[in-house]
């Protein structure tokens, strides 16, 4: 799937809702192409398509250039968002799968403490008394919990000025110290989970989420199938949130 960004430019920016579908479809194309892949079968594409159209238009509405953020940054933010938000309001984990990852999390959890380092896919499935293959099919199973919510991240704020991190990053963290300070500490911790992933993963996590390859890209280029790939990213995101300490949601 081509870069989306790709010659774009912030220079001339059209509040016309036909004029901004034209200028970012490919943009909100590239993320669903990206949800879909790890979603159920039973999430139309155009689904997220819809949706992604909706937070461009509501992300343009609140678009301030003064802020001194890049629009396609801006936008992308809420385009996926919006997508994710979309996904969140199916109740279409059952509770045996969300058990099932919080098992898988958990498990990568205390073995890393245990060893000092990260657990190898054999420890993993033996301290859960799975084979290999068993335990591989348990991380195609719970992919799609392996979409990080953004209302799964640290908040800041009191009261009734709680945002979530997602707002924090979209706005201008430089106005409210406190914003600042909360997305500072959290890029601090989310830099030292990835520090301590495998090296294989951090690769993948580069080649998918820095360089914006698709799967089937980060496959040919790791020299695995698009299948391996996609256990060793449901892997890598329940290791990370193991390491943010973030828990697999109940509803």
């Amino acid at each position: 799937m081509s870069n989306p960004y790709s010659g774009y430019s912030d220079t001339s920016i059209s509040l016309n809702p036909e004029k901004l579908l034209e200028d970012h479809l490919g943009l909100i194309r590239y993320h669903a192409g990206q949800l879909i892949r790890r979603v159920p079968k039973s999430i139309e594409f155009d689904d997220l398509i819809d949706s992604g159209v909706l937070g461009l238009l509501e992300g343009a509405g609140r678009f301030d250039e003064s802020k001194g953020i890049q629009f396609k940054t801006f936008i992308s933010f809420r385009v996926r968002g919006a997508m994710i938000d979309y996904l969140r309001s199916f109740d279409w984990f059952p509770r045996s799968m969300r058990d099932n990852s919080k098992g898988l999390q958990r498990a990568l959890s205390i073995l890393e403490q245990q060893y000092g380092r990260p657990a190898e896919e054999e420890e993993v499935a033996a301290y859960l008394d799975l084979d290999l293959n068993a335990y591989r099919d348990r991380l195609d199973q719970v992919k799609s919990l392996s979409v990080v919510y953004f209302s799964d991240l640290p908040a800041t704020g009191k009261d009734d000025d709680v945002l979530n991190m997602i707002e924090t990053i979209a706005d201008n963290p430089e106005d409210v110290p406190e914003r600042q300070m909360a997305m500072l500490e959290f890029a601090d911790h989310l830099a030292e989970a990835i520090a301590n992933l495998p090296l294989r993963e951090k690769v993948l996590l580069s080649l998918y989420y820095h360089e914006e390859l698709n799967m089937k890209e980060v496959a040919l280029v790791l020299g695995l199938t698009e299948s391996r790939v996609s256990q060793l990213h449901s892997q890598m995101v329940l290791r990370l949130r193991g390491l943010l300490n973030l828990d697999i949601p109940d509803e």
